[in-house]
């Protein structure tokens, strides 16, 4: 019962079930109704049969008996005595005749009349004054005149009386024998068992009605429901007689001195009795057949639907990043075994891509350390363990490291960084897990109480990576900045631990100092802040803020569907300002969020000037950690589009994997309200950090970007080719579109095209320009797209 219970409660198995049985039932019920009908048909035809095949039985009724009574008369005007007697007109001998031979014969009434058909002589004394008598003499001195010899019935004395005549010769006719047999309700009886069906004879001689019928009941009814009119109402109807349904036949009879129906009566209910046992047996067996039948689809449905359960289980396993969860159904040959074992090697298929991904991810391929994501959840994990009073990063840049991998080339630069990995984990108290690549040149180590002190770190790594490098037979001399921060003492949190020791670090590299534990006033002591934010706040205010536009091109159609706003600062003095130079210092400070609305605002208001004549062009600008962590966004976006009448669809706003990270709830909760507003929402830089893909299902993005530095390498090295594609395969399992970042080479975009991805960008397209110029630019780019069957790049 509780398997039942369970399976009724599964909504494609109640379905399954229910659609059946219902669909059973109607097809039962359907037969059920189209049989009774039929049956009702059958019975009425039937019945009407019956009563037709009467109507001819009482008509050949009336004629034998009308038979038999005119031998009787014949044989009474061929007596020789009486022949003597009404030749001599001896009329006691008439009367003893007529009376002897009613008397014989059965009859009610026997007549002499003379050839004249004036009455002369009656075996009933009554009917010598009977004025019916005169109109039936009358009567039949019509028929004689007209030598009709037909049956005649008449009312005679109130009683239907059926009258034959017979001539008496002597040897010529002397007169005319009338004998007259009184309808008696026997004789309905005997006609209503030969035809086989009920009976009724109805009189009226302007009197009185009289009813005669083969059973009581219709005597009852007639009696009670009979009028004058009914005569006249002559055909087929049904009546309902002690519960009893009849279909009736009344006839009209041309009698004498009145009127005369006869009812023919065939019951329905008697007639449809069998039929009736039948259609409870048709139940009886539908109901069981029914029964069944739906035990038997309950079981069907239960081989059916839980295999699909336990596929749905395993699919919400799946979601919540559970590879293990129990399937099912391998053993089965159907299709359901089939698609089993295909969703098994799905999973399998997942979670090994997966797995590769979370490799790749988490480590750096170069140096196989931890990347920044990684390290930044070890942080995160030793600061939310409680188990330490002192959590500390320190961060290393290679000083000169670019020029030297501009001289010595790429691989010489490979090999110099896999070194310094190896020189930094080789100190003591330092594990492999505890340092990461965070960026080109730059490495970060965690630095737990467990070490001797952060200074003491910081020196030994800066002998360690003093030491003279011998690569390939070239002795490489380096010198490192390095900068120190401490958990609880100098920030609060881990993001803001990663940025002060880095922030220190620049700050060593700026003083040419080798070492530089972080103090609050380095944001801004550095030499290039000095002055910065009150420079920025200045340049919003005049206006020295520039936007640019770097456009991505769909690599299906090869043409410029969106482009990537990105902030420029024209500097009174300076010139053109670097966003490196301005941007990492306005997110520390906050003021990015100053920077974010000033560019919102530009390319709303500069929105409809950059559409094509057709289509519509999507304008990207990006959002930073502090710009997403802010309450106030979604109204902010909303007042902006709705003053500049600007849809949400024509704007994506591109979001990084830690801002999202930093606090999950809250990011997943704002974007939910962007999306709802209506914007595409795109991850940037997607691989550079990981998001779980618990976040990255939920989260209402439209499509990934993948970051530029796997994109510059996925041609050459085998490592950024398998993260790129399976990037894009990622996306799209998870319905979301993919752009490419970085794409400078023909062979790049030819790459990412085949690998599905949806759209590019790069300097192979375009580099970032003025927003005045993008329309012209596009026009250009449509203009050689449309005169080539391949995409044109100059």
């Amino acid at each position: 019962m509780r398997r039942l219970l369970a399976l009724l409660q599964s909504r494609l198995s109640t379905k399954f079930v229910l659609f059946t049985l219902l669909l059973l039932i109607i097809i039962q019920a359907a037969g059920f109704l189209i049989v009774r009908e039929t049956v009702d048909r059958h019975v009425r035809a039937q019945s009407s049969e019956s009563i037709a095949v009467s109507e001819r039985i009482w008509e050949q009724f009336l004629t034998q008996v009308h038979d038999r009574l005119q031998e009787g008369a014949e044989v009474l005007s061929a007596d020789f005595g009486f022949r003597s007697a009404v030749a001599s007109r001896d009329e006691k001998t008439i009367a003893s005749a007529l009376v002897n031979s009613s008397e014989r014969i059965g009859a009610s009434v026997a007549i002499l009349v003379n050839p004249q058909w004036e009455l002369q002589a009656s075996s009933s004394q009554h009917s010598m004054t009977s004025k019916s008598l005169d109109v039936l003499i009358h009567h039949l001195a019509e028929s004689h005149s007209n030598n009709d010899n037909a049956d005649l019935i008449a009312i005679y004395d109130g009683q239907p009386t059926q009258f034959v005549w017979a001539p008496v010769r002597a040897p010529r006719v002397v007169g005319h024998v009338l004998m007259g047999f009184t309808i008696q309700e026997s004789r309905i009886q005997d006609a209503s068992e030969l035809a086989d069906v009920d009976m009724a004879l109805l009189t009226n001689d302007g009197n009185s009605i009289k009813v005669l019928a083969s059973a009581p009941k219709f005597y009852d009814y007639f009696a009670d429901h009979i009028s004058p009119a009914y005569f006249s109402d002559r055909g087929q109807r049904e009546l309902t007689i002690d519960d009893e349904t009849y279909v009736t036949v009344t006839q009209g009879m041309e009698v004498i001195g009145g009127d005369i129906s006869i009812v023919f009566m065939e019951s329905l209910t008697q007639a449809s009795a069998r039929f009736n046992l039948l259609a409870d047996q048709y139940l009886i067996i539908t109901g069981a057949g029914v029964l069944i039948f739906g035990l038997l689809i309950i079981w069907l449905s239960n081989r059916v639907t839980h295999p699909l359960v336990a596929l749905t289980k395993a699919t919400s396993a799946l979601e919540k990043g559970d590879f293990h969860a129990d399937i099912g159904g391998f053993e089965r040959h159907d299709e359901i075994g089939v698609l089993a074992r295909s969703f098994d090697g799905m999973r399998t298929s997942i979670s090994d891509q997966q797995a590769k991904i979370k490799q790749l991810a988490y480590y750096d391929p170069l140096t196989s350390l931890p990347n920044l994501i990684n390290f930044r959840t070890h942080v995160q994990q030793a600061i939310e363990s409680q188990q330490y009073d002192r959590v500390s990063i320190i961060t290393i840049n290679l000083d000169r490291f670019k020029q030297v991998n501009d001289v010595l080339g790429y691989e010489m630069g490979d090999n110099i960084l896999k070194a310094t990995a190896n020189r930094i984990t080789a100190i003591d108290c330092i594990e492999p897990d505890q340092v990461a690549r965070v960026s080109g040149d730059e490495f970060s180590i965690l630095v737990l109480p467990n070490c001797t002190s952060n200074m003491d770190v910081a020196k030994a790594l800066q002998n360690a990576l003093r030491e003279p490098m011998e690569i390939d037979d070239t002795q490489i001399d380096l010198s490192s900045s390095i900068g120190i921060a401490s958990w609880p003492d100098d920030v609060a949190d881990c993001n803001n631990l990663i940025n002060a020791s880095q922030l220190a670090m620049y700050s060593a590299k700026a003083r040419k100092e080798e070492i530089v534990e972080y103090r609050e006033d380095l944001v801004t002591s550095a030499p290039e802040n000095l002055g910065l934010l009150s420079e920025l706040r200045r340049a919003v205010r005049q206006n020295e803020l520039r936007v640019f536009l770097q456009p991505k091109v769909d690599t299906r159609s090869h043409e410029a569907v969106a482009a990537e706003a990105l902030i420029r600062w024209e500097h009174p003095e300076n010139g053109m300002v670097a966003p490196y130079r301005f941007v990492p210092f306005a997110e520390q400070t906050g003021f990015v969020r100053e920077l974010t609305k000033w560019m919102i605002r530009e390319i709303a208001k500069n929105w409809h000037a950059l559409q094509p004549e057709t289509g519509m062009l999507r304008i990207s600008v990006n959002l930073s950690t502090r710009d997403l962590m802010t309450s106030g966004l979604p109204e902010f976006l909303h007042d902006v589009l709705e003053r500049y009448q600007v849809p949400a669809s024509g704007m994506c706003l591109e979001i990084t994997e830690s801002a999202i990270m930093d606090d999950p709830k809250f990011a997943e909760q704002t974007l939910a309200k962007l999306s709802a507003m209506g914007f595409r929402l795109s991850i940037d830089d997607f691989g550079t950090g990981y998001s779980s893909l618990g976040y990255l299902k939920r989260l209402p993005v439209n499509e990934l970007k993948v970051d530029q530095s796997f994109v510059f390498g996925m041609i050459e090295n085998p490592n950024d080719l398998v993260i790129v594609q399976s990037t894009i395969d990622l996306a799209h399992n998870l319905g979301l579109d993919v752009v490419a970042e970085g794409v400078e080479t023909v062979e790049m975009y030819e790459a990412l095209s085949q690998l599905g991805c949806e759209e590019a960008q790069g300097y192979l397209i375009s580099r970032p320009m003025p927003m005045e110029e993008f329309k012209a630019w596009r026009q250009d780019w449509s203009l050689k797209q449309a005169s080539s069957d391949h995409p044109v790049f100059s």
